[in-house]
This record gives C-alpha cells, structure tokens and sequence, in this order.
C-alpha cells in the first residue's frame, strides 16, 4: 500500500511566466506526466481539483487501508487474547471466547484508528495550507503530485532554485 501514496511539492512564485517556466522544467527534468504537475492562479477556483487530482485513487487507497489495518487489529486481538487464556489471569481463562471477543473488538477499532491516521496524510496539511495561503494571496503556486520520494525529492531541488518558497510532504 505504501508505494500508493504519492509525494506533494509546493512552490510560491510571484508571477505567471515564472511559474509556467518552473511547471515545464520540472515536467521535463523530473521525467513527470503533465497531470501530475498543476498551476495554481490566483484566488483558483478549481483548487481541490488541482492540489489533489486523483481523488478516486485516494478513497480507494483510505477503503485499502482501513480493510487490512481493521484485519490486522483484528488478528493481533485474537492472539493477544490466545496467549490470555493459556497463561492469563484467571478470569481470562475462564471465559476464552469472551476475552477473544473483547480483544479483537479491541483490535479493530485500534486497527481503523491507525488506517485513518494513515489515510489522512497529515505531512501534506503544510503543502496544502501553503498553497492555500499562496493563493489567497494573489501568487502564483506550482504543485507536483509525484508518483514516488524521489521523484517529490527531485521536484522540491528543482523547484527550489527559482522559487519564492518551496515545501514537500514525505
């Protein structure tokens, strides 16, 4: 599932021409499909779309994770509970199917925790505020959605040279 979740870059720039010079160099230096590198205008209408451009991919990877994260919560309950009731207190061993029961409820709501966390890609709040802000404030902003690190890690060097202000998520 990890190779799923895609790097973000983020570069301010204070006008047009630079930003579509910078959006083309790092299209051609990065080896990047022109999907995965966007404009944003000042004050964009289409932000969401642009920022994020693959949202059916992303629920699909948010339904992925909280699936196997909800089975492996589940699955470690259920050991846990095992071991409990072989060499628990007693009343583990007493009620085996009950501890088995409350364990594994246990573990698939630890486990759903852990897929939204996941899923909610918190390192790339700074790359969206930024644009946001960017926008807001009248300048142009370049936003890679690359496919791996190294490709976000190589967009953020390039973008960083001529850029106002660059940030990338993980």
């Amino acid at each position: 599932m990890s190779n799923e979740i895609r790097g973000k870059a983020c570069a301010i720039y204070t006008d047009e021409t630079s930003a579509k010079t910078a959006a083309e160099s790092v299209r051609e230096k990065a080896a990047l499909k022109p999907d995965e590198v966007n404009i944003l205008n000042p004050h964009d209408t289409q932000f969401d779309q642009k920022i994020e451009n693959k949202d059916s991919q992303v629920g699909f990877f948010m339904l992925k994770a909280h699936i196997a994260m909800g089975i492996v919560g589940v699955v470690i309950g259920v050991v846990i509970a095992a071991i409990l009731s072989f060499i628990g207190p007693s009343y583990t061993q007493d009620s085996p199917m009950m501890t088995t029961l409350a364990l594994s409820i246990l573990g698939l709501f630890g486990g759903l925790m852990i897929a939204g966390f996941i899923s909610l890609r918190p390192d790339q709040d700074g790359v969206v505020d930024q644009a946001r802000n960017a926008t807001r404030e009248g300048k142009w902003v370049v936003v890679v959605n690359s496919p791996s690190h190294e490709k976000t890690e190589q967009a953020y060097n390039l973008l960083g040279k001529t850029a106002v202000s660059v940030t990338s998520s993980l």
